[in-house]
C-alpha cells in the first residue's frame, strides 16, 4: 500500500536507516510540517524492506553522478551513499535542513532547497549528471512535461531519467488529494509525457499489485486522508511475497508505475 512523496519532531517515530544502508546516518530532531506529506514520509521511513525493494527495481541502472528530485527526508538517498556524487533537490526548507544535518558526514552528498523547475540555472548548469531519480514526485507537479524536459537538460548525453509515480487513475481518492497529487498515471500516459519531453523510453512497467486494493480501501471506501502506519508496516513484512508476485505479473495493473528514459 505505500506510496506518495519519495519526514522531524512529530508524533510519528524518527526515521531509521535500513540496516544494509551504505553507511550510518543519525536521525535528526527538527520541527517539520505535520501534513499528509510529512506523515507519509515518516511512515515510509519505518518500512525498510519496502524502501530497499523500490530502490532495487533500478539500482543497477543508477550511475555515479546522481540528481535526486524531491529527496524528502532521505528515504531513498540513504541507498545512494556509495555513489561518487549525489545532489538532492528538496524545495521545502525544513526537509532540506533536516537532510543537511542527517547527511552532514557524507561529503559526496549536496542538498539544495530548490525545485526541478529551478533547473538548470547559472550556478547549476545543465549536463552534469548521468542519472536523474524522480520517485513519487512528478505527480505533484502541474506541468509534468516541463519537469521532464528540465530533467533531460540536467543529464549528460545518454544519461537516464528514472521516474516512479502513482498508477491507476481509477483509485485516485482523498489520500491523493491530501498529499497534493495532481494525477495518477497509466504506463501509456507516462510514456506520452516522456515522448513530449523527448526522452527515449528504455523500459517501464507497473509494480506493487498488492498495494492496489489497500489504497482503494483506505482512500475510496474509508475516505481516509493519510496512509495507515500500522497497515504500511504490515505491508512491509510481505515485501518478499510482493516481489515474487510482481515478477510474474503480466497485467497492466499496479499501485505504481515506473519508466526509464535516456537523454
Amino acid at each position: 500500500m505505500p506510496g506518495g512523496y519519495s519526514g522531524l519532531k512529530m508524533s510519528t517515530p524518527q526515521p531509521q536507516l535500513a540496516p544494509d544502508a551504505a553507511s550510518e546516518i543519525a536521525p535528526v530532531d527538527v520541527g517539520l510540517r505535520q501534513d499528509a506529506v510529512a506523515h507519509s514520509l515518516a511512515v515510509l521511513a519505518s518500512v525498510e524492506h519496502y524502501n530497499r525493494w523500490i530502490f532495487n527495481q533500478f539500482s543497477r541502472l543508477i550511475g555515479q553522478e546522481v540528481l535526486e528530485v524531491g529527496a524528502g527526508i532521505g528515504n531513498i538517498t540513504q541507498f545512494l551513499l556509495d555513489r561518487r556524487r549525489v545532489v538532492c533537490l528538496e524545495p521545502f526548507a525544513p526537509f532540506a535542513d533536516y537532510l543537511r544535518q542527517r547527511l552532514a558526514d557524507q561529503p559526496s552528498v549536496q542538498v539544495l532547497d530548490r525545485t526541478i523547475q529551478d533547473c538548470p540555472a547559472g550556478d547549476f548548469p545543465p549536463g552534469r549528471f548521468d542519472t536523474v531519480l524522480c520517485l513519487n514526485v512528478l505527480e505533484h507537479i502541474d506541468d509534468d512535461v516541463d519537469a521532464l524536459i528540465r530533467m533531460k537538460r540536467m543529464l549528460k548525453p545518454g544519461g537516464r531519467a528514472i521516474v516512479l509515480v502513482p498508477a491507476m487513475p481509477c483509485i485516485y481518492g482523498p489520500i491523493d488529494q491530501a498529499m497534493g497529487h495532481r494525477r495518477r498515471y497509466t504506463l501509456d500516459s507516462l510514456e506520452q509525457a516522456f515522448n513530449c519531453a523527448r526522452l527515449a523510453v528504455e523500459q517501464g512497467r507497473y509494480m506493487n499489485l498488492l498495494g492496489v486494493p489497500g489504497w482503494w480501501w483506505y482512500g475510496r471506501v474509508l475516505r481516509r486522508q493519510r496512509i495507515s502506519g500500522g497497515a504500511t508496516r504490515l505491508f512491509d513484512r510481505i515485501v518478499p511475497l510482493l516481489s515474487l508476485l510482481d515478477r510474474w505479473n503480466l497485467l497492466p495493473v499496479g499501485q505504481s508505475v515506473f519508466l526509464i528514459g535516456r537523454a
